[in-house]
């Protein structure tokens, strides 16, 4: 395959020195868990705890920093593409319209003119709806 596409085939956008520092404390931790088990069977149980706390915090914070990242999250979960709306509705013959939300537009405002009876139509509703998807 020569050109993919991204959202296909996605992939953790790490920086590469977020990965650097991920690798380098995670080796720290690995060090630091060792020497305290080291510790902790030739009988010197407080440098053994202080090593076990030093390697497990290394971890919590190695969790922290790549589940904390945005393009991270941001493929693990799917952000909804939502669609802004706004309605309108005629004052003197009551039809109703929904078009594309337009930079500008407020509730009760006069935007368009009726198609029917070419009275004021006025703004009633601006929402957001979930975008079809197409197949």
């Amino acid at each position: 395959m020569s050109g993919y596409d991204r959202s296909v085939y996605p992939t953790f956008g790490i920086s590469r020195t977020l990965l650097i520092a991920l690798l380098f404390i995670g080796a720290l931790s690995l060090l630091s868990l060792y020497l305290g088990f080291d510790a902790y069977l030739s009988d010197h149980p407080a440098r053994a705890s202080l090593y076990l706390l030093m390697g497990t915090s290394g971890f919590a914070l190695i969790g922290y920093m790549f589940f904390r990242s945005r393009s991270t999250i941001e493929r693990i979960f799917s952000i909804p593409q939502v669609e802004v709306v706004t309605t309108l509705e005629c004052k003197t013959c009551g039809l109703k319209k929904i078009r594309p939300f337009r930079r500008g537009d407020y509730l009760f405002k006069e935007a368009d003119e009726c198609t029917r009876c070419k009275g004021k139509m006025n703004i009633v509703k601006i929402y957001g709806r979930e975008r079809a998807k197409a197949r």
